[in-house]
């Protein structure tokens, strides 16, 4: 099914693209001209809506002659993307000055053909990614002068405390043991990158923030790898200081990266650099105090237990991108940091923790809010998603139907009741406008209707709803069917007519009964004056001429009197047959009696009708419990039908067991036959049909009154008739 929204042109996705927060431009023709630019690439732009239509090089001088506009070019004919990262563009933010960085998307869009339309331009902000790029090309060059001095203090370390070889094999013995910890730990981490990397595989989706966040994942571990490194390099010193204090506190105060170290059971801030202090918001008269005495919001988080176990079990300790609770300028905030605890070990005996940190709280924060903005693009799909499912299943199971039409009256969309009533498929259906004369619209009166008079013409023309207008369609290999049209324009946000929906409901069904009811009205007063018309001369002549007429003529008016008050009573007898029926007041008393006993009163009112021979055969001992009254009421309507339509036939009644819970009863002729075409219609209400041109009397009321009584017995009712070989009404009831 085409989607819903697709119908609603151009426009209306130009609108949708407007409101977007992403910079997005359109470009069409190998001159890539502007089509379309929202408000915030023509920001990134510095230029209004006078761009449009304009050449891209006209309105950004600066392309002209460079190789960029080439690759534009090569994109519009060979149709691969193409895209630019990092591109810094300065602008105005509150009087100030400032540079944004961009990624730029160039994504040719094509038809079903492949023939390329025009080029999608959009714009990523990646400001925050530079930023935490370069603030960690920064750390990294800190890392590496620290690097560097160290390299230069260890050189001068080992010429001067080779006496030391002896002492250190025990803490060579331990760092070993380290060393095998810290391989299980990579192990773990690329597992986890190892996980980390099938988690991305499967968000084909967000592929381009999936790979922000692998950057930044890599640039973690790298800052891991470089402190793991330091932290290698401050144990191997550590091994070496135990006789050179001021080295020592040389190398924590000349690091550029945070350190300190603490000592004792309380944790006691015994060396301290100006990068920790930094970090800490504190500074220098914290030395000689316990950490926790300083920071008490530390205790029971995860680095404070991380930090005890180090000094109470020797294990080295290290996290990347740790949240903590941490008290500055006197407010409580959180902070994220990269850190790293070695055991401080002195005559064997580890007497200190050296702490290193790096605050990574604006990159782990940039993460944050990345995962943040994945996880509600995915909801928002994810809801849009659901909410095209539940319209479409609106649509779908909609009991009217529903077409769209674009502002030049093209069919954009119909719904399957819509396809099921007009008899189209939806490909057909759109290939037509609503006026089409493909439809042959009618007026109620069978006339042609003028395209002004339809109703989407009148809702188009006015801008206003409009409801339950009833019009006619005659289509081109079927019966004519009458449709009830609602009506409603769409307008953009600009309150411009971009088309109109229309629902709409086979209404046939009710206009046959209003029309079939209408015929009886008429048939029911041309059937009741022409026996009351009959009488009522009859009873005029007896009364003023009653004195001077022969017997003979007397009794000739009374039989004419009789004959038309049966008439009128059997009208009368259907009329209210009928009203009962309807309201469910037609009683039924059900009594035991035989087949025999009914055929013998059916017997006795024809007698004297007619002269034409009917025969009875079958079960006709056959005992059945119904109304006898009603029962016989249907076959008098049944054997009085076969001598009006079969004038010349003799009349054949059977009744056969069709089993021992069901009997059949049949009413055959060998008469003209009926139609196939009118035998589906033969119970209905108010239907009559005609034999060799000739209208018959009645109210079109029997059979359907036939119909109903069997109906009530839980039986059934039906006919089999073929042109020239006769008719068989049959009814079956239960035994």
């Amino acid at each position: 099914m085409i989607h819903f929204f697709s119908a609603l042109g151009t426009d209306a996705i130009f609108d949708i693209l407007k409101q977007s927060s992403d910079p997005t431009a359109i470009y069409t023709g190998e001159d890539l001209r502007i089509q379309f630019a929202n408000d915030a690439m023509l920001k990134i732009w510095n230029k209004d809506e006078s761009i449009r239509g304009k050449k891209l090089e006209e309105v950004l001088p600066e392309l002209n002659g460079a190789s960029y506009s080439d690759i534009l070019r090569d994109t519009w004919h060979s149709g691969k993307a193409f895209e630019v990262r990092n591109i810094p563009i300065t602008t105005d933010v509150n009087g100030k000055k400032i540079t944004l960085y961009y990624d730029f998307k160039y994504k040719p869009v094509a038809d079903k053909a492949g023939k390329i339309y025009c080029i999608l331009h959009t714009a990523s902000n990646v400001t925050e990614r530079q930023q935490a790029w370069e603030l960690l090309r920064n750390r990294e060059a800190e890392l590496n002068l620290a690097n560097h001095d160290l390299s230069s203090l260890n050189h001068d370390l080992r010429s001067s405390n080779e006496e030391l070889t002896t002492v250190n094999r025990e803490y060579i013995e331990m760092n070993r043991k380290l060393d095998h910890a810290n391989k299980e730990i990579y192990f773990l981490s690329d597992q986890l990158r190892k996980d980390n990397s099938d988690l991305l595989s499967g968000k084909t989706e967000n592929e381009s923030n999936i790979s922000e966040l692998t950057l930044h994942n890599k640039e973690l571990n790298s800052q891991n790898d470089q402190l793991k490194h330091l932290n290698d390099t401050i144990s191997l010193l550590n091994e070496k200081l135990t006789t050179s204090e001021m080295s020592f506190r040389d190398l924590i105060t000349q690091s550029p990266v945070a350190m300190m170290l603490l000592k004792g059971e309380d944790y006691m801030v015994t060396m301290v650099n100006v990068a920790m202090l930094e970090l800490l918001g504190k500074d220098v008269t914290i030395i000689g105090k316990p950490l926790f005495n300083e920071f008490p919001e530390l205790r029971g988080q995860k680095a404070a237990d991380m930090l005890e176990d180090t000094y109470k079990n020797g294990v080295r300790h290290s996290d990347d991108a740790s949240p903590v609770m941490i008290k500055k300028d006197g407010q409580l905030e959180e902070r994220f940091f990269n850190f790293s605890y070695t055991p401080y070990v002195e005559n064997g005996v580890i007497t200190g923790v050296i702490d290193m940190a790096i605050d990574v709280t604006s990159h782990a924060e940039a993460i944050i809010r990345l995962e943040e903005n994945i996880r509600e693009k995915a909801e928002l799909e994810n809801n849009l998603r659901e909410s095209e499912q539940r319209l479409r299943s609106i649509l779908e199971t909609m009991a009217e139907g529903v077409g769209v039409i674009d502002a030049s009256g093209q069919m954009v969309y119909a719904n399957p009741m819509a396809q099921q009533i007009l008899g189209l498929k939806e490909t057909e259906i759109k290939t037509r406008t609503y006026d089409d004369p493909q439809w042959q619209n009618l007026r109620i009166d069978g006339t042609p209707l003028p395209s002004e008079e339809h109703p989407m013409s009148i809702m188009m023309k006015t801008q206003k709803p409009l409801t339950d207008h009833e019009i006619a369609v005659q289509p081109p290999n079927g019966d004519r069917i009458y449709i009830s049209i609602n009506a409603a324009p769409m307008f953009d946000q600009n309150g411009v007519l971009t088309g109109g929906i229309g629902t709409f409901m086979n209404v046939t069904e009710r206009r046959l009964i209003a029309q079939s009811k209408d015929d009886f009205i008429s048939i029911a007063s041309h059937e009741l004056r022409t026996p009351v018309t009959a009488l009522k001369a009859s009873l005029q002549m007896l009364q003023k001429r009653g004195m001077n007429l022969t017997e003979e003529t007397k009794v000739r008016l009374i039989d004419q009197s009789v004959v038309s008050l049966n008439k009128l009573t059997i009208l009368m007898n259907d009329l209210l047959d009928t009203s009962r029926l309807e309201q469910g007041h037609l009683k039924i008393d059900k009594k035991p009696f035989t087949l025999s006993e009914l055929f013998e009163e059916c017997c006795a009112n024809f007698a004297q009708q007619t002269e034409r021979k009917i025969t009875f055969e079958g079960e006709l001992h056959e005992k059945i419990v119904a109304d006898n009254q009603q029962i016989g009421q249907v076959m008098v309507n049944l054997i009085n039908n076969a001598i009006k339509y079969a004038p010349e036939s003799d009349i054949f009644i059977k009744a056969d067991l069709l089993d021992a819970k069901e009997m059949i009863i049949s009413v055959s002729d060998n008469g003209p036959g009926i139609p196939k075409e009118k035998l589906s219609r033969l119970f209905e209400r108010y239907y009559r049909t005609d034999y060799q041109g000739q209208k018959f009397s009645g109210l079109g009321l029997g059979l359907f009154i036939c119909a109903d009584i069997i109906k009530n017995h839980g039986g059934s009712i039906g006919v089999e008739s073929e042109v020239g070989q006769g008719s068989t009404f049959w009814f079956t009831l239960p035994v």
